[in-house]
């Protein structure tokens, strides 16, 4: 996709919008991102960084767990 059908696919999607949060948000994303030309990482700590990227590292399956694991942790927390 070119870069002028990116922009009038985007601006189709916005026109189409009617909720004002949505706008709102992506109002304030865009601004940010052409405010901060920056690479954000660049903004992190190095720790901060080096945590990002094993995060980002792991697997998919690692500390979740099924929907009905979570219905059922849910119905407990629920209990009580």
């Amino acid at each position: 996709m070119s870069i002028q059908q990116m922009q009038q696919h985007i601006i189709e999607q916005v026109g189409a919008v009617k909720d004002e949060n949505i706008l709102r948000m992506l109002d304030e994303e865009l601004s940010f991102y052409l405010s901060h030309k920056e690479d954000p990482s660049k903004l992190l700590s190095e720790n901060d960084l080096e945590e990002l990227i094993a995060l980002a590292n792991e697997p998919l399956e690692k500390n979740t767990m099924s929907l009905d694991e979570f219905k059922t942790v849910m119905d407990k927390w629920r209990t009580r």
